[in-house]
């Protein structure tokens, strides 16, 4: 069932990496890199703010509804009033920034940045309602709700390039658009598979429940978007919005690879946590964490030695400067692929603090190191900063899976047979597929 369910979210992941990297392509073509770059500052202070003020309740959400003989009623009605709060604080704060932030350009894409904040509040909301979905294991619901803005965005820049309308304003308004289909879909089905009924049951418990487990990863969710964005806020800081264009082209071809780790992420924590003691979670992490690190080796460098005629032949040779800085964040995003799997088993056992931590550590190498590297050596200098940060959280995590009984040579090596036996498994469960 596990592994059935891992090729299911694969597949998900796969078609939203698609859609994702179609969508890129072509608005990477037809706005080019300055415009591109434009947009990219645009959308990139709600986005993180969506995240920063959730402090850490998309996992607990997860950790929680994934327990038997909860009260989901009183779950879900507890997110509802915390996420008005927390979407009151993202907009004050967004708008704040924003007008920091965007200073140097126009006041319509100011203008475009707080409207852009419309987002936080329609991503929270849908946000918890596709996590609880994803706790109780509707593992083929939450894959078709993922599939919503992605397949939606790549649809609606084709049609608004078809007609003549394609801009940044009205790339704003799609956004919106798709947030709002994506949280009246995620209700209904949560309503419909969990809920059923509404019934208001606030149960402070349960906000106190949900906020203590968050805390405790909020730390590390807040460092793990500033590892993925501190470098493309620097950049539009310190370099030209052209460079800026050239490296979310290489950001978003290196993230294609998380699809894998993705996909068994989304497995390992519910399954791990469901088991009722300590050595069924350790063996249940070993097994789900060593079929993903097997194949993740071979995937990876496959993909690095197929960038220097990937890039050119799909985005264009206006965007050949990605091929190395791609490259080298492909070689970052190998470990933390392999981090993103490992902490999910981590936080199945309940041990949420040890990822805030690697990925804290994390957030402060990777700032130190691209504060420096970005005046002497440009891009490349930040893709090296950002490939050794993500090198550290790998060490860090394993370091502390050793510490809980998970032993790094069980996890990291692999005999002839094992390897013979997860290849087997693999081609099984595709072939069934």
């Amino acid at each position: 069932m596990k592994a059935k369910s891992i090729i299911q979210n694969i597949g998900a992941n796969l078609l939203i990496a698609i859609f994702g990297l179609v969508g890129s392509i072509i608005l990477a073509r037809w706005l080019g890199p300055s415009q591109r770059g434009v947009f990219a500052t645009i959308i990139i202070i709600p986005s993180t703010l969506q995240y920063f003020v959730n402090f850490g309740l998309s996992s607990a959400t997860v950790y929680f509804s994934a327990k038997p003989n909860v009260n989901k009623h009183s779950i879900w009605h507890n997110l509802l009033v915390i996420a008005s709060i927390q979407s009151l604080i993202g907009i004050l704060l967004g708008w704040a920034i924003t007008n920091l932030y965007l200073q140097k350009y126009d006041e319509n894409v100011t203008h475009l940045g707080h409207l852009y904040l419309l987002t936080i509040p329609l991503g929270l909301f849908g946000m918890y309602a596709n996590y609880m979905l994803q706790g109780a294991s509707f593992f083929k619901t939450t894959n078709m709700l993922k599939c919503v803005v992605p397949i939606g965005y790549c649809t609606g820049i084709i049609i608004l390039k078809i007609t003549n309308i394609l801009s940044i304003t009205n790339l704003v308004y799609l956004q919106i658009l798709l947030q709002s289909c994506y949280l009246i879909v995620a209700i209904f089905f949560l309503y419909r598979l969990i809920l059923h009924y509404f019934s208001f049951q606030y149960d402070f418990q349960y906000t106190r429940k949900l906020l203590n487990y968050g805390v405790k990863v909020w730390f590390g969710d807040v460092a793990q978007l500033a590892n993925s964005r501190i470098d493309q806020f620097l950049i539009g800081g310190f370099l030209s919005s052209h460079d800026l264009g050239i490296y979310t082209v290489a950001v978003s071809i290196a993230g294609f690879t998380g699809i894998f780790a993705n996909a068994v992420r989304t497995i390992i924590v519910p399954s791990v946590t469901e088991k009722d003691h300590l050595q069924a979670q350790i063996k249940s992490t070993i097994l789900l964490f060593k079929s993903y690190w097997i194949f993740s080796i071979i995937f990876h460098i496959l993909f690095a030695f197929s960038l220097s005629f990937l890039i050119p032949f799909v985005f264009g040779s206006a965007y050949s400067e990605s091929i190395k800085i791609c490259q080298l964040l492909v070689i970052g995003s190998f470990f933390i692929n392999a981090k993103t799997v490992l902490a999910g088993g981590i936080q199945g056992m309940g041990f949420p603090e040890a990822i805030s931590f690697a990925e804290f550590s994390g957030m402060i190498l990777s700032l130190i190191l691209t504060y420096f590297l970005i005046n002497s050596m440009g891009l490349i200098g930040v893709s090296i900063a950002i490939s050794l940060a993500y090198f550290s959280q790998f060490i860090g995590i394993v370091f502390f899976a050793n510490k809980k009984g998970i032993i790094y040579k069980n996890l990291l090596f692999a005999s002839q047979k094992e390897i013979n036996y997860y290849l087997r498994r693999f081609k099984k469960n595709i072939l069934r597929k």
